[in-house]
């Protein structure tokens, strides 16, 4: 996990909404989901031929990057916790949060790119306890209930969601001009969230969000 924090530029936490907006991505989402596996191999071959030095890096695809028409992707590996996420290169934060869940505190770690009219946030929790584990339905709405109280949002829209047989939530808040959307998973013992912050007066998820909710993967 250090080598994969010495890849990440740990600046400041943008907090507040950023002043100017991202035009909407086009109808088809970005490609590089279907072929962007072709093209890290062929790069990471090409890094290997060069011989470049690898000793801070978990693999060579964190030296890659996919250009969309409008934002540059970078695949971040968190091994400590199992997963891997595409995310645009921006400004990049670091930080620790706490959930008040069922009168108990939950920590996630939080990494959080800032682009120009989006946010997109990765967190993920420490292995939960079997009490914690024992009705995945009750935590996964007191985690919801949780980050509602937190960012002070009005609910939206809200549904249950599977990925890979795992039980998950989707919902959108939102607040005057801003839309965050958010994936929550639990997958063995650990629960994931995804969201992503966006300027305008949508209330509908971008489908740059929903490419970076896809680019979700655990490791093995």
């Amino acid at each position: 996990m250090k080598r994969l924090q010495h890849l990440i530029l740990i600046t400041y936490l943008v907090l507040g909404p950023t002043s100017q907006i991202l035009a909407q991505g086009r109808g088809d989402r970005p490609t590089f989901f279907r072929d962007g596996q072709q093209r890290m191999e062929q790069e990471i071959q090409r890094l290997q031929q060069q011989q470049v030095p690898l000793t801070d890096l978990e693999h060579p695809s964190q030296l890659l990057t996919i250009e969309t028409e409008q934002l540059r992707w970078q695949k971040f590996l968190f091994r400590d916790s199992n997963f891997s996420v595409w995310m645009p290169q921006g400004i990049q934060s670091l930080e620790t949060i706490i959930l008040e869940v069922d009168n108990s505190q939950l920590p996630f770690k939080v990494y959080a790119t800032q682009t120009l009219g989006y946010r997109f946030v990765t967190a993920y929790s420490e292995s939960l306890t079997p009490s914690q584990l024992s009705n995945s339905a009750q935590l996964l709405s007191a985690v919801k209930t949780a980050i509602i109280q937190k960012t002070n949002f009005t609910l939206l829209t809200d549904k249950e969601i599977v990925w890979q047989e795992s039980v998950g939530q989707e919902f959108t808040l939102n607040q005057a001009d801003e839309l965050i959307s958010f994936r929550v998973y639990l997958i063995n013992q650990r629960l994931y969230i995804l969201a992503a912050r966006q300027n305008d007066a949508a209330e509908t998820t971008s489908d740059i969000v929903l490419s970076f909710f896809d680019s979700f993967r655990l490791l093995n």
